[in-house]
This record gives structure tokens, C-alpha cells and sequence, in this order.
């Protein structure tokens, strides 16, 4: 049948910001009654072309083929960008030809479309597609006057009836996309536009209007396991499903890449529900809605579903040219994209969460090292060298995997499109030079400001940096400490920020970036990636935490308590050639899974005995050597004894004895914590001459106990509160009391906490303990040194 396209231009009530009445009528255009129409259906398909474009197109051609009516098939937007090679590797031209091939009647256009920038939309994108990109809420920068190259709606005709369809994408574009490829335009609020389309259409003359009007957005809900929730779960989403004008007969939504089919009461229509559907993602599910005309444009609903496209087929002429498509791209990308370039022994993944789905919340060893990569790659160029590396997790879109195989590779190698599936937005690289105090706000702003679609995007960041978090403080107070090279950061210091065009324009709302040049590095992220395979043997995951939650700290959470005491009075005294005792306590709630490294950190001319420790602790190397592994802390309390001796030649006065307890940094402890926080304790030792006729093992003292730095002590008693007096802050920024009631953690699993904050606060000794001869800690991240 023959199809055309009527595009609209709201210049009337969007361009003066009108928000339009609920009450106004449904538009009906000439359609006898008794005319029937099905709605197909598709989101976020992102060029998934090899993967379903043959099942997508067999579930299109089989619904059309028998449906006794006209068929009009909308997407509502993603449908090129973060593309799987076949697709990505020519720009997403073979998507736009397979689309074309379907005969897609209208796009929305989604935050993806814009990943090249606003132009490439309007110059490229939009001229190689057949059918309208709509986007009624996507304006010329500082109007409300539509951009050029979107349409806020199309009419498709097909036989006897028109179909209007609006467009609309998420507000949050302008922080999912590069700041600099979007500066002509903006994106306003989705229910104003959708409505000032609903409006225009409204005004067409008779012989013009739609007989049914259909929206296609490009947002949408966090949960769908009922409308309400659904409802619940995303504001803007909530807006349109119950803002959006009467005249919209059914709605499709995107974007949050779920599957939902509701039915939702029209605003001001008692009794009336309209088609509430989201399509999934990747192609896996078309949307289908079917409705039959009862005149004076009143429709009604008689199917919606979603049709599962695994393993479906179907042999016409269209699926045949979408194969045709399919296996000219897939070829022209192998040949492309098959080169090795490097290799992997081990999986080197995304976070993830206990149901499967990617956590963007949370770190993960390919964001780390992505951002090492960045940083190295400035060596790539003519740049100065940057101090360390930053990236955002949406940018990562698929794993690491040594048994995912491109071409005709052996498991482990890594090809050049299965980097590029990692990195596949081509982004410009290079640095930005900020402040100390830039990057402590940078690290902060991994909170997102409220309505944000996610709440907490972790950062992936070069092994340069260490920084221990709060999750539990107030905004803008969540950093505890931040280290680069192992030295706390200097908030009036410049430091060189290895990054991308994205974050560097303030994407994904870190607009910290936006207060420092970006200098680019002539190279894209893409280029630098591979070059970081190329220039190695093997490429390995850090399989430590960079970053790391206090606020889990088992010292806080009131799981531990721990504590070094010893025999004496005022000061630990030791003579030259002579030992002195100390005991190490720990106090569980319950048993803490290992291991962890128990060390002293001794002056020269210091020894240390740890033998002590294996007789309490189910230990390793626990003989005369400056550290043990503990497999364990038991529930309940333990005390293991230990010594420290001073060398005959060791100067007379006072030395520093450091001890730490962090987890063992050689165990891989992804999975369960980590990366140790640890929070040093400093022992101050004072050596004293040998006195004749004594053999030295003695260290001259039966008072009480007392504390490390000479100041008070004596009382024998120790508190068991654990209460923090705010003394333990210093190296590496330690936090104080906050004022807060930490509760108990009430997981009895065993399992070492979630995070290494948790580890690290081990040896956080409760100030409590002082009186006992043990001392505050500063919870900083240590990682290796020594341990």
C-alpha cells in the first residue's frame, strides 16, 4: 500500500510554552469504523543486527502477513549506538539499512542517536533513513522552536487511516551524552512537547488529522512489576503516562531497556485505559498492539503483548534483504575487526548484581582498567603526562571474556572488535588539569544530583589513586581521604586528569571536569585501548577495590573490636639488646573470614617475634618475621602475644613502631572485599641504654599500662565501648566521631564484608582501647607495601 509522511513543525504552542488542557478531544480523521490497525514495536535496539535483526524481522513479517488490517511499526529510539561490532564498525550504517529494509514508519529518536553529536543526527543520520526521527521535546539551544532534523511527530498513512506518532526522549539527555556534540540544541520537558504535538495535531484540518495518535519516548520506568510500582519508580515516566494528552491511544516506551505491558487510565476520562508497553532491549521482544476503529475516533484495545523473537523465523522478501544486510556488515566488520591484539588469561568483567544485571554502582576491574589505560595513553601523544586516569561506568557497554571468540581466535586472545564492544562511543582523549580540591568534588559528584536515573555511578580510576569513601554521610561530605602515589591529595595542588570528551564536557553530571581545558590528545578512547593490548603479553585485572565504603568498616559496623596492649608504665621502654612484650586483642561479634596480614613496620635495627600469633590464630608464617597471615578472627575475644626487640646498636630514645591489619593484598578478594582500608597504629618505643649485669630481656617496668605517645595512661581498665572520639583522623584523612549510632551488621554469613573499608577497619582500634595501651587509627588505603 502506498505510504506517506505528513511532518509536523510545532511552532504554535511549544514555541510560546503552552501546557495544554487535558480536556481537549480526541483527534479522528475519516477512517470507516471498523477499521482495524496493529502497532508494532521495538527499543533500544542498538544495533544489535547480527545478534536478532533475522528473528526481528521474521516476528515484523509474520505479524504483518496475518493481521486482516494496516500495520504501522514505530521504535522508540536507541536504535543505533552502543552497536555490537557488526554494526559499529561502519557507523551504524548497517543498522539504518536494516531499519529501512523493515520498513520502519517512525523513530524516537534516544539519547544514543546524539553520541556523535547533534550533527551527525541532522547530516548523516537523519538523510539514510527512510522514516521520521521524532523528538517533540528536543529544541534549538535556548527556544522552543524544534531542532532542525527532528520532526515533533509524523502521520503515516496506510489504506483508509492516518497515524499520528510523537516522539519524545528523557530530559536526562543532555547528561547521557557529550556536552560538546549537543550545544545547538536542548531538551526540554517531555510532556510539554508531547502535549504541544497532541495540540497541532489537534488543529489539522479535517482531511489532514490522525484517526489514531500513537507516542513513542524514549524514557522509562526503574521497575515494572505493576503500573503502580512502575509508576513509582521514575518521575518523568510517572508525567507522561498520567500527563500526556487524551488524544494519545496507546504509548511505547524505552530507555530503561524492561519489559512492561500495562493498562493505564487515561487523565480525565473515566473509565478509559490506554496501552502502556516497553519492548526490552536488543531486539529480544516486539511490542504488538491491535485496535479496532468504533467511530468518532474512539479505538479499541484488542491485543497487546510482547513477542518473544528467540528462534523465530519467517521467509519473505524483507527478512531475506535484512540477511542480505546482516551478512555483508558481519563480513566487512570480521574483516575489520579480527586483527589480535592482545591477550587475557582471565575474565575481566563490569560489576554486576546478585540478579545478573549490570550495576553501574558499583566498581568494577574493567572500568579500573580502562581508566589505566587512559592514563598511559598520554604517553601515546604530545601531552605532558597525566597523574592519573578517570572514567564513568556507562561507557563500558560489554566484558572481557577469554572464551568470547570474534573471529577464528584462540580463547584469550583479544581482537580489535571485542575491544571496540567495549569502547565503542569513540570518544576524543586527553587531560584535563584540575585542583586538588576539583578532584575530591569529582569523587563526590559519583552521587548524583536527585531526579538523576541513577543515584551513585562509580567511577573507574587509575591504580595512582586510592580513596575511601562515606556512604553514609550527608551530601558533599562523603569523601574521607584521597591518595595519588600513596600522598594524600592536596586540595591547591594542579593535578593532570586523563579522560574522556564525555566527562570532560561535565557529562553524566561530573561537572567538576568542566572547571579545568581539556586538552585533547589527537587520539580517540578507542585508539588508546587498543594500544594498551598491543603493548603487553598478557593484560591482567586488578583484582583490588580502588575506592572503598567506610561507612562498612567492621570497627563502625561494631563487628570488631581490636587493639594492641603491653606490660609498662608511662612509655614502652625496651634497653639496647632487650625485648619488649606486647599483646594483640581483637574483640568479634562474629567470625570474620580471612586472610589478613598482621605487620610491623620496625626501625632499623628492630626485630620482631610473631610466633605468638599462630599459637591464637589459625596462622601462617607466624615465626621471627615482621608479618602473619590470619585466616581468621574468631567470634568472641582472643589475645596472642608477640615481641619487639631492639638491636645492641639501636640509638637510645624514642622510635616508631607502625602496625597494620589488612587483608592479605596477594588474595583476590573481588567477590567478597576487596581492597583492605587499613588504619595505621604508631607505637612509640623508647630504647635506653643497657644496664650492666643485665642480660637486657627486661623491660625495666611493672607499672600499669600505658600509652604510645607518652601522654596520660595507667588505668589497667579497658572500655568496651567503641565509640570514635574523632582522634583518628591524619594519614590519608581519617574520620572522626560522626555522631551517628552505627548499628550491627546483622549478616551472620561469616563472609568478609562487601568492601575493604570493612577490612581495613580491623586494626581501626576503638579510641576507646588508648587507655589500654592502644592507640587511635587513620583509616587510609594501604595496598601491598610491606604486607
Amino acid at each position: 500500500m502506498k505510504k506517506t509522511l505528513l511532518r509536523g513543525v510545532v511552532a504554535g504552542a511549544a514555541a510560546t510554552g503552552m501546557v495544554l488542557p487535558l480536556a481537549a478531544l480526541p483527534a479522528f480523521g475519516e477512517a470507516p469504523a471498523g477499521t482495524q490497525v496493529q502497532l508494532l514495536n521495538i527499543t533500544d535496539f542498538h544495533g544489535r543486527i547480527a545478534e536478532t535483526g533475522h528473528e526481528v524481522a521474521s516476528v515484523v513479517e509474520r505479524e504483518r502477513a496475518a493481521f486482516d488490517g494496516e500495520t504501522v511499526f514505530v521504535t522508540a529510539g536507541d536504535d543505533i549506538g552502543a552497536s555490537t561490532y557488526a554494526s559499529s564498525s561502519q557507523e551504524d550504517k548497517p543498522t539504518m539499512d536494516v531499519l529501512n529494509a523493515l520498513g520502519v514508519d517512525s523513530a524516537s529518536v534516544g539519547n544514543h542517536e546524539f553520541d556523535r553529536g547533534y550533527d551527525d543526527l541532522r547530516d548523516r543520520v537523519g538523510p539514510a533513513t527512510d522514516f521520521a526521527n521524532v523528538g517533540a521535546n528536543v529544541y534549538k539551544a535556548g527556544t522552543t522552536e524544534i531542532a532542525d532534523g527532528v520532526d515533533p511527530y509524523t502521520i503515516v498513512e496506510q489504506g483508509d487511516v492516518r497515524i499520528g506518532v510523537i516522539g519524545a526522549v528523557t530530559e536526562d539527555t543532555a547528561q547521557l551524552v557529550s556536552p560538546g556534540g549537543i550545544e545547538d540544541i536542548e531538551f526540554g520537558d517531555p510532556v510539554t512537547g508531547i502535549n504541544a504535538a497532541a495540540e497541532e495535531l489537534e488543529a489539522l484540518p479535517d482531511d489532514e488529522k490522525p484517526d489514531l495518535t500513537v507516542l513513542a519516548a524514549h524514557l522509562g520506568p526503574a521497575s515494572v512489576s505493576d503500573l503502580d510500582s512502575a509508576l513509582g519508580s521514575n518521575e518523568e515516566f510517572n508525567s507522561v503516562v498520567t500527563g500526556a494528552d487524551p488524544s494519545i491511544d496507546a504509548m511505547f516506551f524505552g530507555h530503561s531497556h524492561l519489559q512492561a505491558n500495562f493498562a493505564a487510565p487515561v487523565p480525565g476520562e473515566d473509565g478509559r485505559t490506554r496501552p502502556v508497553v516497553q519492548s526490552g532491549n536488543y531486539g529480544d521482544t516486539v511490542g504488538k498492539v491491535t485496535l479496532t476503529n468504533e467511530g468518532e475516533g474512539d479505538w479499541a484495545v484488542d491485543e497487546q503483548e510482547l513477542l518473544d523473537t528467540a528462534d523465530q523465523t519467517f521467509d519473505t522478501p524483507v527478512v531475506d534483504e535484512v540477511d542480505a544486510i546482516v551478512a555483508d556488515a558481519v563480513e566487512k566488520s570480521q574483516e575489520i575487526g579480527s586483527e589480535v591484539v592482545g591477550t587475557i588469561d582471565e575474565d575481566i568483567t563490569r560489576a554486576f548484581s546478585e540478579d545478573g544485571s549490570e550495576d553501574r554502582g558499583a566498581e568494577s576491574q574493567l572500568g579500573n582498567l580502562v581508566a589505566d589505560a587512559l592514563k598511559e595513553g598520554v604517553e601515546m601523544s604530545q601531552l605532558d603526562e597525566a597523574d592519573f586516569g578517570m572514567t564513568n561506568p556507562g561507557g563500558l557497554r560489554t566484558d572481557l571474556l577469554v572464551d568470547d571468540i570474534f573471529g577464528d581466535e584462540e580463547p584469550g586472545e583479544v581482537t580489535v572488535g571485542e575491544l571496540n564492544a567495549v569502547l565503542p562511543f569513540a570518544n576524543d582523549h586527553g587531560v584535563v588539569t584540575l585542583t586538588g580540591a576539583d578532584v575530591i568534588q569529582l569523587i563526590e559528584e559519583q552521587w548524583q544530583p536527585d531526579g538523576a536515573s541513577r543515584s551513585f555511578l562509580h567511577m573507574g580510576i587509575s591504580d595512582e589513586l586510592d580513596v575511601v569513601y562515606d556512604s553514609d554521610a550527608e551530601r558533599g561530605e562523603h569523601v574521607v581521604s584521597v591518595e595519588v602515589d600513596g600522598e594524600p591529595i592536596d586540595p591547591n595542588a594542579e593535578y593532570r586528569v586523563a579522560t574522556l570528551s564525555f566527562l570532560a564536557s561535565g557529562g553524566d553530571n561530573f561537572a567538576a571536569f568542566e572547571k579545568g581545558e581539556f586538552q585533547q590528545s589527537g587520539l580517540t578512547d578507542f585508539e588508546i585501548w587498543e594500544n594498551y593490548f598491543e603493548s603487553r603479553d598478557v593484560v591482567e585485572g586488578d583484582p583490588q577495590e580502588r575506592q572503598a565504603d567506610f561507612a562498612l568498616d567492621v570497627i563502625r559496623t561494631e563487628d570488631l573490636e581490636a587493639s594492641f596492649t603491653y606490660e609498662g608504665g608511662e612509655e614502652i621502654e625496651v634497653e639496647q639488646g632487650g625485648d619488649v612484650g606486647l599483646t594483640f586483642m581483637t574483640e568479634a561479634a562474629r567470625d570474620i573470614e580471612g586472610p589478613f596480614d598482621l605487620a610491623l613496620e620496625l626501625p632499623d635495627g628492630f626485630s620482631a617475634d610473631l610466633a605468638g600469633v599462630e599459637d591464637a590464630f589459625t596462622a601462617a608464617n607466624a615465626t621471627t618475621v615482621e608479618s602473619a597471615v590470619l585466616d581468621a578472627i574468631a567470634e568472641g575475644s582472643t589475645e596472642s602475644e608477640l615481641t619487639v626487640a631492639a638491636g645492641d646498636d639501636v640509638a637510645t630514645g624514642e622510635h616508631t613502631v607502625t602496625a597494620t591489619l589488612v587483608a592479605d593484598p596477594e588474595h583476590a578478594w573481588w567477590d567478597d572485599s576487596p581492597l583492605p582500608v587499613s588504619r595505621s597504629l604508631d607505637l612509640t618505643v623508647t630504647v635506653t641504654d643497657a644496664q650492666p649485669g643485665e642480660d637486657g630481656d627486661d623491660n625495666g617496668s611493672d607499672g600499669g599500662d600505658g600509652d604510645e605517645d607518652s601522654e596520660g595512661g595507667g588505668d589497667d581498665g579497658r572500655d568496651d565501648d567503641n565509640g570514635d572520639d574523632g582522634d583518628n583522623g591524619g594519614d590519608g584523612g581519617g574520620s572522626g566521631d560522626d555522631g551517628r549510632d552505627d548499628e550491627a551488621r546483622d549478616d551472620d554469613s561469616g563472609d568478609l564484608p562487601r568492601t575493604g573499608a570493612e577490612l581495613g577497619g580491623i586494626l581501626g582500634l576503638a579510641a576507646a582501647l588508648v587507655a589500654a595501651g592502644g592507640a587511635a587509627l587513620a583509616a587510609s588505603r594501604k595496598r601491598g607495601k610491606g604486607l
